[in-house]
């Protein structure tokens, strides 16, 4: 059995996460063993744990395809953006010492609240029938332009354990790469699914102008516009509530005082289970997204 490019560098990806999160989880244990010790003869310095606070924006690609309920459109290639808050903390493991030389490796984990939003879109024409102004029972099919617009708004709450790696410092800057997985948790899901005219009015081939418009009936009430909301309600009964990914950051601390650090990082979320998954509709929906982060770090005191 083969399995796809993709699938194979996601598969790899989760095994180097876990491989990496196993990694720091024993190395905490050998550092509880020795918690006894003195800095002096362990040959590494005690570094104070540090809690912080983190937020952004996250931009989000569409991985796949999804479909509306009211006319099975299927949309592909969405973008979006949302907002990305959350508690962040960290506890040291390895400093270099006489015997790691290889920088500093911390842990650590946020608790986010994260906004996955994706708006899609696609154009098609439809024949319409347009009616002469002067003589209504004259009419013409006519071929028009409509788009079609699809906002997707997904609501999580996710938890991301992770390895830290500081390889050096370079004067005030301490960069650092972070490896870690992620779980969540989908809060709200709502799918709006809007059509519009994008040809309103066309000439007829006897020359008169004639406009196009979409009949919106609401009870007793019939009004026309060029624009018609076909769908907006929840689709929490759709929706994989539980969701997995990798996590992937680089960034750099800068110290400020003596118990602060400000630490700006890119991380490149990617999912390793489908928001939306239908074999009837022909589904295979997920968001992978890239999340500007500033992190403030305070050290707690020992």
């Amino acid at each position: 059995m083969f399995l796809s490019p993709h699938l194979h560098f996601r598969a790899l990806l989760m095994i180097a996460c876990v491989a990496s999160l196993g990694l720091a989880a024993q190395t905490t244990l050998f550092a509880q063993e020795n918690e006894g010790s003195s800095p002096l003869e362990l040959g590494r310095r005690v570094v104070p744990d540090v809690i912080g606070i983190i937020a952004g924006p996250g931009f989000n690609v569409q991985n796949g395809s999804f479909v509306t309920d009211t006319c099975q459109c299927k949309f592909n290639n969405g973008v979006g953006a949302g907002l990305v808050v959350g508690l962040m903390y960290e506890k040291n493991l390895l400093t270099p010492n006489a015997t790691w030389r290889l920088g500093t490796v911390n842990i650590g984990a946020r608790l986010m609240y994260e906004n996955r939003n994706i708006n899609a879109a696609f154009r098609e024409y439809e024949t319409l029938s347009f009616r002469s102004p002067t003589r209504p029972e004259l009419s013409f099919s006519i071929p028009t332009l409509f788009r079609h617009l699809a906002e997707l708004n997904f609501s999580m709450i996710t938890l991301s354990p992770y390895v830290a790696w500081n390889p050096l410092s370079i004067g005030i800057f301490q960069p650092f790469v972070q490896v870690g997985l992620q779980g969540g948790l989908i809060v709200n899901s709502r799918l709006r699914h809007t059509i519009s005219v994008l040809e309103p009015e066309k000439v007829l081939p006897n020359g008169e102008r004639s406009t196009a418009s979409i009949q919106i009936i609401r009870g007793q009430d019939t009004t026309y516009s060029d624009r018609k909301v076909l769908q907006d309600n929840d689709i929490t009964n759709r929706v994989n509530t539980v969701q997995i990914a990798a996590n992937i950051a680089v960034g750099t601390d800068i110290p400020f005082g003596t118990r602060f650090r400000l630490s700006p990082m890119l991380n490149y979320v990617i999912p390793l289970t489908q928001m939306l998954s239908s074999p009837t509709l022909n589904e295979n929906f997920s968001i992978s997204s890239w999340q500007v982060l500033v992190a403030l770090k305070m050290t707690l005191e020992r």
